[in-house]
């Protein structure tokens, strides 16, 4: 036998051990690359993976001291004056106010005033901070005394991070005269807002209101209650 026939059976020989090694190999690669391992299903790509749950308890807006509120600029809701939107004061009034309440006209505008420099302030909640007691009152737009439809104590809470409203409170005493009946805030503190109530009795003139009495709140389950009248 000639040396070339052995040289080329050799060279055949060897590029099959080649292949066989290669095709060996390259099965293992693709194996591995893709087989689920079995400890678990394969990672997420890094934009699909759901971030760890937060720990820590979600920021809360720092409280607002309500002593230093400009109330006299202050917006406050209009429910008291049966206004369908906020009433934002301007030096602590509001003129022509849209309303539903009826005077000489159907719906008639209200003008409202706050008495900024009659509130009174006491920690009625308990959280170390003072809440704010503003008296508020509603009459028809241009009217007298006789034509005032609402008076109300509007208790502002600002542990929230804004002054809210935590209760208006109105005459517990029944209303026989034109005007309403008249609230002035005494005490407040200690989850107790008391207040001094002026009403009218029957054939007293609008200047002068001869019924008095002396009505109690308590704070329940996050607003102001009124207490049962005093025996006797």
């Amino acid at each position: 036998m000639s040396a070339a026939p052995l040289k080329r059976g050799s060279l055949v020989l060897l590029a099959g051990i080649l292949a066989l090694a290669v095709g060996a190999f390259g099965y293992r690669w693709l194996h591995d690359r893709f087989q689920t391992p079995s400890t678990g299903a394969a990672p997420l790509p890094a934009a699909s993976r759901t971030p760890p749950p937060r720990t820590e308890a979600p920021s809360s807006a720092a409280p607002v001291d309500l002593h230093a509120l400009d109330w006299a600029s202050f917006a406050i809701p209009g429910s008291l004056c049966r206004s369908a939107k906020p009433i934002r004061l301007h030096n602590g009034t509001a003129i022509n106010v849209p309303s539903d309440f009826d005077g000489p006209e159907e719906n008639m505008a209200q003008d409202v005033r706050a008495s900024t420099d009659k509130i009174v302030y006491g920690d009625v909640t308990g959280d170390g901070r003072n809440e704010a007691a503003l008296p508020v009152l509603c009459a028809n737009h241009d009217s007298t005394a006789a034509g005032q439809t609402a008076m109300g104590i509007m208790v502002f809470d600002g542990s929230s991070g804004q002054a809210a409203l935590l209760a208006t409170l109105t005459s517990r005493q029944p209303r026989v005269g034109e005007p309403p009946n008249f609230l002035a805030v005494t005490e407040m503190g200690a989850g107790k807002v008391t207040a001094a109530d002026t009403y009218y009795r029957q054939d007293d003139p609008n200047c002068c209101p001869s019924g008095n009495a002396t009505e109690t709140w308590s704070y329940r389950n996050g607003t102001l209650t009124p207490d049962p009248p005093a025996a006797g």
